[in-house]
């Protein structure tokens, strides 16, 4: 998706030559572009947008990207979004010497295009379980002043407005069990299409890796690190080791030092208390 040359306020990134990313090193939706960037050896300029510090919802941003959201890709002054729709664009119009992530056959494609979209429709289920079981509620919640900056500042949008509510929600009640349950169910029933996929192959489409491989990749990644019990689809749980240990993958999944060590001591933290995500499922 082409964010129209009259909503980008911020005047500057018009003018940038070449492939730029706005992204941040934690967000899931960054990674699936670094990782295709990666493989595809697509050289790009890095812009990291710290989520953590508010500089999505600065002037700055919000003039590049109204929606307030990452990962932006701006090619020769002109802005993308929408991750899916930036890893399409990447794959068809940036000249590499690797060949495409997305199949030529027209049926392929149209398996592409359902799961690439079944996958998208994840996104609040997956951030439903990583703000419930990865990172703690007092670190990861928005202050009610960046909030009403976010909902303020930049062209109004549909989307932006449900961000907002979602993070005040968020704030007010953290996560309950039962919408917990539900994502955990939603993925479930995703990752047994995955399953099903992988019977006759060692990839999610074809023979060889595809842009499936890397948008599945990043959910599988996450649940994982969330306590799901990914060793319940075994040909899933084997598709994931294997990729995890290709360069690309590793390295743009791979938190900084500092983030895995409150991971690991959230992580602990639930387990003494008896509040997993496997306690959670099995409460319910």
């Amino acid at each position: 998706m082409i964010i129209p040359d009259e909503q980008v306020d911020t005047e500057d990134v018009k003018s940038w030559k070449g492939v730029h990313l706005l992204h941040f090193q934690g967000s899931s939706c960054s990674q699936k572009v670094r990782i295709l960037l990666r493989e595809r050896g697509i050289e790009f300029i890095s812009h990291e947008i710290d989520l953590a510090a508010d500089k999505h919802v600065s002037p700055w941003f919000l003039g590049v990207n109204p929606r307030g959201v990452v990962p932006v890709l701006v090619h020769d002054g002109v802005v993308h979004v929408e991750s899916n729709d930036i890893l399409e664009y990447l794959d068809s119009n940036i000249v590499s010497a690797a060949p495409s992530f997305f199949p030529v056959d027209e049926a392929e494609r149209g398996i592409v295009k359902q799961s690439l979209e079944l996958e998208n429709s994840l996104h609040m289920d997956l951030r439903t379980l990583t703000m419930g079981f990865i990172m703690p509620r007092r670190l990861a919640q928005k202050s009610e002043k960046t909030l009403q900056r976010w909902e303020d500042e930049g062209a109004s949008n549909p989307k932006r407005a449900l961000e907002v509510e979602w993070w005040r929600d968020y704030a007010l009640e953290g996560i309950p069990a039962e919408r917990a349950r539900a994502s955990f169910k939603a993925h479930r029933d995703a990752f047994a299409i995955l399953e099903d996929r992988l019977v006759s192959s060692e990839w999610l489409i074809g023979d060889r890796l595809t842009v499936l491989d890397i948008a599945w990749f990043i959910t599988t990644t996450r649940l994982r690190n969330a306590g799901y019990p990914l060793a319940d689809h075994p040909r899933l749980h084997v598709w994931h080791k294997r990729l995890a240990h290709r360069p690309a993958f590793r390295k743009e999944t791979r938190d900084a030092f500092p983030v895995r060590s409150i991971v690991m001591l959230y992580q602990l933290f639930r387990r003494v208390q008896g509040t997993t995500l496997r306690d959670v499922m099995a409460s319910g």
